[in-house]
């Protein structure tokens, strides 16, 4: 049965759908048979996927998973069956019901936050979900990444520190402000087949930072999410 990732936070324009899709790209350069499914009201990854060329399609599969409702547990489990990877895009607000089932299925939850206090206040939620999401996927790993942020400013550094101190692992990869991501989007492409675009390099070695980071932590016995020092 191949893993189920979840992308989650209450709240949008944190970089949930950046990261899903390019988190898709590096399993599948990996050689990773990889599936996104887009749980989100707003279907970004399937207006994202749409947007490739036709005779040049993304290298993984994109679907619709939104109006599954209280069944979206059972058909993520069934295209994990098919798939070694399926990357979940959640709505952007836990109190649709459809974030809690897909999180009580998932090998791992990511959290992208942005490094602002506003963001850090709008996570609280998450954090409570996730904590509820613990008393019954005892085996999942639960990580926050800091996303569309300055790793040079002061506020970065200042929240950083804060997000250390939560029971949740803060990863050590960020994911900076890159023009690049946004442009990889308007032409369907991912940062790692995306071509004609200056700034590729620094975003794919990121992004293949957060891929190798991902996969020691599915890899660890115990979710260091005691609290991470890098």
């Amino acid at each position: 049965m191949g893993l189920v990732i979840a992308v989650a936070n209450q709240k949008g324009g944190v970089g949930k759908t950046t990261t899903t899709m390019n988190l898709a790209g590096a399993f599948s350069a990996s050689g990773y048979r990889v599936f996104v499914a887009d749980a989100d009201g707003q279907q970004s990854c399937m207006s994202w996927a749409a947007t490739a060329d036709p005779e040049k399609p993304l290298p993984f599969r994109v679907g619709a998973v939104r109006k599954l409702e209280k069944n979206i547990g059972n058909e993520i489990g069934r295209l994990a069956d098919d798939y070694d990877v399926v990357l979940v895009d959640c709505p952007p607000n836990i109190d649709d019901l459809t974030t809690g089932r897909v999180l009580a299925v998932a090998d791992a939850t990511i959290v992208p936050t942005n490094a602002s206090p506003l963001d850090l206040w709008s996570s609280e939620g998450m954090m409570a979900l996730i904590e509820r999401t613990r008393l019954h996927n005892k085996a999942g790993k639960f990580a926050i990444l800091v996303s569309k942020t300055n790793a040079k400013t002061v506020l970065h550094k200042q929240m950083s520190e804060v997000l250390r101190e939560s029971n949740v692992l803060l990863l050590r990869t960020a994911i900076r402000q890159r023009e690049v991501y946004p442009q990889a989007a308007a032409l369907g492409r991912t940062v790692f087949d995306v071509r004609g675009i200056r700034g590729v390099k620094p975003a794919k070695e990121e992004i293949n930072a957060l891929f190798d980071e991902l996969v020691e932590l599915l890899n660890s016995e115990e979710e260091a999410a005691e609290v991470s020092h890098g």
